[in-house]
């Protein structure tokens, strides 16, 4: 899409400083080395660096529109074009939510949890394209700079949207919702991602129910049945006592006051239900159930973990008028995304699980599971550092520990100081339940690298992950080249 500067400045409740109101702008930007004319620098302040010192940058990398928080103009920026904002930050989500009001007929569907979200943002995706153009959350705009970066592209030509919301802080996700402001909402669980900053998972949970904030009047909830700290907040299951007992935020409680909360799981109360799972290497196949009937669902992706992600998009697209056999067979094109625990076979007869992107105990442990459900000689299992667990690193690393000694991982090797917690709790329940496994222990990528490689031999399958500043990724493209 394309707006004006005077438009923009109108959603932004900017003051035009200098420049031309009626310049065209196509992109946005939050870094001075990349955009162009049709570029808008928007420079924020970090806790480090104030990116309002790199204008002349910006301009010097062809960008002719900037907002300012400071009011004044750059030396050396003659034709550009100055907004000026009292909160760069604000006015930018100011600006999403002027997008999203501008389009807010199209229906929005608003995905959070602290695994999985971006799978079933995907597979939700998938299962609403019978319907026509769908827009979906692009790369990792899913956060407060990220989100407006999404109601951006929306247009007149799009049908509906999938919504993918992510936080780590206190007050984002509220901060979140009012940009999106979506008709109905997900949440796929209640993990230990990003624990260290909201101290609890009841904390965690009441971030991620401020989703909820500024859904549509009648929107709907999703919450996932099988996951104890959601279920509970479902009227129809047999646990549900009232949310008075929930902690949540005030606008989140009175919220919940008009929402209608649906499951979707494994058990018989849930709406939407999954049955006669099967899991083979390469497909999880499940029959799925709903008050329309039930239909045969083949997901071209292993793991439990897809089964439950996949029954919640077929039960969001239902929801928007798709029938479950076209979301079905929609699905049937999944593919998984690049560093998110896609199979791949290497030469050399190697399988490699590059699960890469992000890591936190809930993840590992499917990422364990698609792992030990692949046919090998042996299963070697790179895990590196959790991070954002705060108190609970030890106890969340020594957890990932236990269970990679309860399944047949047959090569350990980790890579970090907090994994020394992982490789202790591995080696002592292997010990107690007389399983041989062999375990290794280095502190960077570059070791563990020097380490895997000439350990592979053919008919190996090898998962790697860990949270992303360990950058697994390099260990997975130098196998690839070796290979």
């Amino acid at each position: 899409m394309t707006y004006t500067v005077s438009e923009i400045a109108k959603g932004m409740g900017a003051t035009i400083l200098c420049g031309d109101p009626d310049r065209a702008v196509s992109a946005w930007s939050f870094s001075s080395r990349e955009g162009d004319a049709d570029t808008m620098f928007v420079p924020m302040k970090g806790e480090r660096v104030d990116a309002h010192d790199f204008i002349a940058d910006a301009y010097a990398h062809g960008m002719r529109v900037t907002t300012t928080e400071r009011g004044e103009i750059v030396p050396g920026t003659d034709g550009m074009t100055y907004l000026a904002v009292s909160d760069a930050r604000e006015a930018w989500q100011r600006l999403g939510a002027y997008w999203r009001a501008k389009h807010a007929s199209v229906p929005m569907i608003a995905v959070t949890g602290s695994v999985g979200k971006t799978t079933t943002k995907e597979l939700t995706a998938l299962a609403l394209s019978p319907l026509g153009t769908v827009l979906r959350t692009s790369g990792n705009r899913n956060g407060q700079l990220g989100v407006p970066q999404m109601m951006a592209e929306l247009s007149d030509d799009t049908d509906c949207a999938v919504i993918e919301m992510g936080m780590s802080l206190p007050g984002e996700m509220g901060r979140i919702a009012a940009v999106a402001m979506p008709d109905h909402a997900a949440i796929t669980n209640i993990g230990l991602s990003h624990i260290g900053n909201l101290g609890s998972q009841e904390g965690i949970r009441r971030e991620k129910l401020a989703i909820v904030n500024r859904l549509a009047e009648g929107g709907m909830l999703f919450v996932n049945g099988d996951d104890p700290l959601l279920r509970v907040l479902c009227p129809d299951c047999p646990e549900y006592a009232g949310t008075d007992g929930i902690l949540m935020y005030p606008e989140t409680r009175e919220r919940f006051r008009t929402l209608t909360v649906v499951a979707y799981g494994a058990e018989n109360w849930c709406r939407y239900r999954y049955m006669d799972e099967v899991l083979t290497e390469q497909t999880a196949s499940f029959v799925y159930e709903s008050a329309n009937g039930t239909i045969p669902v083949t997901l071209p992706a292993p793991g439990h973990h897809n089964v439950s992600n996949a029954t919640l998009a077929i039960a969001v697209a239902e929801t928007f008028g798709v029938s479950a056999a076209e979301a079905a067979e929609a699905l049937a094109a999944y593919k998984p995304m690049s560093m998110r625990g896609g199979r791949e076979q290497l030469d050399g007869g190697i399988v490699l699980i590059d699960d890469t992107y992000n890591a936190s105990p809930d993840s590992m442990r499917s990422g364990l599971d698609v792992l030990c459900s692949v046919s090998a000689k042996r299963h070697i299992a790179m895990l590196a550092d959790m991070f954002e667990l705060g108190e609970h690193a030890e106890a969340g690393h020594r957890r990932v520990g236990r269970d990679v000694a309860e399944r047949p991982v047959d090569v350990l090797i980790t890579v970090g100081e907090l994994s020394e917690a992982l490789a202790d709790e591995a080696l002592k329940r292997a010990e107690e339940i007389g399983r041989k496994m062999d375990i290794f222990r280095v502190k960077t990528r570059e070791e563990g690298r020097d380490l895997l490689l000439p350990m592979l031999r053919e008919g190996d399958a090898v998962l790697l992950k860990g949270s992303r500043g360990m950058k697994l990724d390099e260990v997975a493209e130098a196998l690839r080249k070796k290979r």
